[in-house]
């Protein structure tokens, strides 16, 4: 065994069943899919981790929360001591089901948030399921419960995110996580776009905004393609991103029970199943996760050869590079890159800056 590397986080997906059809879902959730894990082998699952030394695992779906067993897998999970969180669009939840989450060891709850209140439930599909969601943080926070905000941005609601932002503060989150948009599933369907210059403002907002907000206790966190937005994230002393960690420290499940790199990672990218194989000797087969554990240079794509941090990043997040352009380490929508493109004057100022006055809480 000559790959040493160990799954530390592992991203689930309990269902693909989804009351919501929401317009970015990169998953296409509504329907679970034909032949999910029966409770038997979900927990036979959960077993093989510690082997592995993994130490977290995030529930998706889909509607993790529709799945009948969920507090069964949830609960040998917490025996087993292994740190869990669960994604929800929170809609559905209530003192009741925040209780039952945190008996079960779960830990924190993400939630979506994907612009103000018109974009919000236009891409979600519900009419009042922002105020809802909000509803939904008030409750965690009265319970203590951790909260993580996601926000998927793009061209439809990059300008929402200076009153969001602001927004959020007033109800006490204290994590908000921002995704770039990725041009998968649904989406490609959908009247939602990704682009340059929507890339461009998110990444100037976080530079503008991530100190301010940190003071009143928001921490912004730049998901996929947001990386070296500040020159010192560039130094070896600040730990540079090191490029799409699937196969190196993480990889994902799906409810069937396969294996692939990351949950948004189209279905043909497959490392192997789970009724045939152990986790164990997918993680350690000598041709698993190639495009990350055996990549070299001459593997950049047209989008990231000339960077100058590639050798670093990799050609950035290999979900949006395979499914946008084809092939891996070729991002399109990297915010380092696209800054580069389109300086000043060439492009417009940063988002306005709101007035600090808080907005009020809703009931």
């Amino acid at each position: 065994m000559s790959f040493e590397a160990l799954p530390l986080v592992i991203g689930w997906e309990l269902t693909l069943s989804c009351n919501l059809r929401c317009r970015h879902c990169g998953s296409s959730a509504g329907s679970p899919r034909s032949n999910e894990l029966t409770t038997k082998e979900a927990l036979a699952l959960c077993d093989q981790l510690p082997d592995l030394l993994v130490q977290e695992v995030d529930f998706s779906g889909g509607e993790p929360l529709l799945r009948p067993d969920w507090k069964e897998i949830a609960f040998r999970l917490k025996d087993l001591k292994i740190h869990t969180n669960i994604l929800t669009h929170g809609l559905d939840l209530t003192v009741e089901k925040i209780k039952e989450i945190s008996e079960a060891g779960i830990t924190c709850v993400g939630l979506s948030i994907d612009g103000l209140q018109k974009n919000h439930d236009f891409i979600r599909g519900r009419p009042g399921g922002f105020q809802r969601t909000l509803q939904s943080i008030d409750l965690l926070n009265t319970l203590g419960m951790k909260s993580n905000i996601i926000t998927t941005v793009s061209s439809l609601n990059v300008d929402d995110l200076p009153e969001l932002m602001h927004t959020l503060q007033q109800h006490h989150v204290t994590f908000w996580r921002l995704q770039p948009l990725m041009p998968i599933g649904r989406v490609k369907t959908s009247q939602l776009r990704v682009e340059n210059e929507s890339i461009l403002k998110l990444g100037r907002f976080i530079q503008q905004h991530k100190s301010e907000a940190m003071e009143h206790g928001l921490e912004i966190i730049g998901a996929d393609g947001l990386q070296y937005i500040f020159e010192e994230e560039k130094t070896q002393t600040s730990k540079p991103w090191r490029g799409c960690p699937a196969g190196w420290s993480t990889c994902s499940i799906t409810s069937d029970g396969k294996v692939k790199g990351c949950l948004a990672m189209p279905d043909e990218l497959i490392e192997g199943d789970l009724r045939n194989t152990e986790l164990w000797d997918i993680w350690f087969s000598p041709n698993a996760f190639t495009y990350n554990r055996k990549f070299s240079p001459d593997q950049l794509g047209p989008n990231c050869r000339e960077c100058d941090m590639c050798e670093s990043c990799k050609g950035g997040c290999s979900t949006n590079s395979y499914s946008t352009t084809g092939i891996f380490h070729n991002d399109p929508y990297c915010f380092y890159m696209v800054n580069k493109k389109l300086k000043p004057p060439d492009f417009p100022a940063l988002l306005p800056s709101l007035p600090r006055q808080p907005l009020a809480l809703t009931s």
